[in-house]
């Protein structure tokens, strides 16, 4: 069956990777896909299969003033129609707040349903006022609403149980497991964090707290993949720490498994998260990780001293306890590494894409497969 994904564009995310999982495992189940991206291909970082069909709208630049704003909107609203109608979909599938209320308002009329999938915290990361009026609007047309959660299916209450369901984020155990040059680093330990470098990950925090325990652990350094607006400041707050040397940022990797397999222990100190697909890469790859409270909902899947050592948001003392607990005891490492590679197991990309699929069923779009 032809199903057709919407995201804003394919760079370096959480969420731009679980689209391309999904696409990917779905287009090897017999569907045929198409992704559309509001911005154009410069902004790509994940690759797609030759099998995916790709439109780059080339829409997304930044706008300035309500007349502008407006005419961009609009422009994305007839582009995303017309591509729509030309891949004559069984289902749309949008990915991402703003731009799932254009693809529900571009798609009206259209016959086709629209699910749309919260990939972000709605409360601790809120759209604009005027954008969660339309939300409100938008939703209520959707033929599904789909959260990474139960915590954040909880947001959209307002909307009918029976047109919300909740999926959780993949794991494509596969694609960690593709060989790669791991990245080096000249310390014989790493502790790794992975995510945009933006405030809401806290990677200042991590520095900081890091910062505190480095002279205990001259063996040791940090790394911190991924990219972003703070690189600048969080390469002066390492070095103004007396940590030159010591903190690493090489920027995005295509394929992180080998450099995550190759580290000790793994970082998520961020202020929130809806579902992080960091973590759960780093789970998979067997890492014991040092995780602040910032999951939406305290799932019960992640458990202090069992898979990982959790502590407060935006508590460097206590993250530095932590990373110092860690560091310092192997065993306890290797302990949590295993019971995490174990959690991770039930967000194999194989469970999930069976949940995609029984969801798409009730639309009556169904896999090509013999047999399916």
């Amino acid at each position: 069956m032809q199903l057709v994904f919407v995201i804003p564009s394919l760079s370096g995310g959480g969420a731009e990777r679980v689209l391309v999982s999904l696409a990917r495992g779905l287009a090897a189940r017999g569907h045929r896909v198409t992704v559309v991206t509001i911005y154009g291909p410069e902004c790509d970082f994940f690759p797609l299969p030759e099998a995916i069909h790709r439109v780059a709208l080339g829409l997304g630049r930044d706008t300035e003033g309500l007349v502008d704003k407006l005419g961009a909107n609009l422009r994305r609203l007839a582009a995303l129609r017309r591509a729509i109608r030309k891949a004559r979909p069984e289902a749309v599938i949008s990915f991402l707040g703003r731009t799932n209320v254009l693809t529900v308002f571009a798609a009206a009329g259209l016959k086709t349903p629209v699910i749309v999938a919260e990939h972000t915290d709605p409360i601790r990361e809120p759209l604009p006022a005027p954008w969660q009026w339309l939300r409100r609007i938008a939703y209520r047309w959707a033929a599904r609403v789909v959260s990474v959660s139960a915590a954040i299916d909880e947001y959209f209450d307002w909307i009918p149980a029976a047109r919300r369901a909740v999926i959780p984020n993949p794991i494509d155990f596969a694609e960690l497991a593709r060989p790669a040059a791991p990245l080096k680093w000249p310390w014989p330990h790493a502790a790794i964090a992975m995510g945009r470098l933006a405030p809401e990950k806290g990677f200042d925090q991590l520095i900081e707290a890091f910062a505190a325990v480095a002279s205990q652990f001259p063996d040791w350094g940090l790394v911190i993949l991924g990219e972003g607006p703070l690189r600048g400041k969080l390469e002066s707050l390492a070095t103004g720490r007396g940590l030159a040397g010591r903190v690493l940022l090489p920027g995005n990797i295509p394929q992180p498994g080998a450099t995550l397999k190759n580290a000790d222990l793994f970082v998520l100190s961020s202020r929130w998260e809806a579902l992080p697909m960091a973590l759960l890469e780093a789970m998979a790859c067997g890492l014991p990780s040092v995780v602040t409270q910032c999951i939406a909902g305290r799932p019960e899947w992640l458990q202090s001293g069992k898979n990982a050592i959790l502590t407060p948001v935006d508590e460097v003392p206590k993250l530095a306890g932590a990373l110092a607990e860690l560091m310092r005891d192997a065993a306890l490492r290797r302990r949590l590494g295993d019971n995490a590679a174990l959690t991770a197991r039930q967000f194999a990309l194989e469970s999930v894409l069976e949940q995609w699929e029984a969801l798409l069923a009730e639309f009556g779009c169904r896999s090509t497969r013999p047999g399916v």
